[in-house]
């Protein structure tokens, strides 16, 4: 049994390191490719376009574009909670945020707007490949909480059944032996 556990660990070890050393940085380097192409749509538009709301939301959104860029790596679950907790904690920051986002959606320049969107959900692969490991390792403790949440769940129904005896009870003393029949039978059978 200890053979096969080391065996499992020794294989878990060379899967994360082939996968957070090979393939990981890759991945990051592809989408860091779309994203610079995302900026030189967003620069064509800074150039050619002469609105002072639009101007402003393509420089936010080319500011934007670079720091997503230098922080692809920084796209992990325990970062998203960190900075949950911050932002709500520190209005602040908050305000400054909110304010930017205001900006973005008063821009109506169909290119810095797809720019946006699709800066978001390439941020969102991102955040899935560098925690792709973790939840992979977490995931036979997700499946096994599930299962424990619905065998919990089943029994509380069936003790919600069984529990309501009130019901049957008065039913047998209240009502007539044909509305009872009525109750208990299946199938035109008594159970009994």
């Amino acid at each position: 049994m200890l053979t096969v556990l080391f065996y499992v660990l020794l294989s878990m070890a060379a899967a994360h390191f082939i996968y957070e050393r090979i393939l990981l940085p890759s991945l990051r380097l592809h989408y860091r490719n779309k994203l610079f192409e995302l900026r030189d749509t967003v620069r064509n538009e800074i150039i050619s376009d002469h609105s002072e709301d639009n101007t402003k939301a393509a420089q936010l959104v080319h500011e934007a574009l670079n720091n997503a860029i230098n922080r692809l790596h920084l796209m992990t679950i325990t970062n998203r909670v960190r900075a949950k907790i911050r932002l709500e904690s520190n209005p602040e920051i908050r305000a400054k945020l909110n304010r930017e986002v205001e900006l973005f959606k008063r821009c109506n320049n169909l290119v810095i707007n797809q720019s946006i969107q699709e800066s978001a959900k390439i941020l969102e692969k991102v955040y899935i490949i560098n925690n792709l490991m973790l939840i992979s390792y977490t995931f036979p403790f997700y499946v096994v909480i599930a299962l424990v949440a619905n065998v919990v769940k089943a029994a509380n129904n069936l003790l919600t059944l069984i529990g309501d005896r009130k019901s049957l009870e008065q039913a047998v003393m209240l009502l007539p032996d044909r509305q009872v029949a009525k109750l208990v039978t299946a199938d035109g059978r008594a159970f009994a």
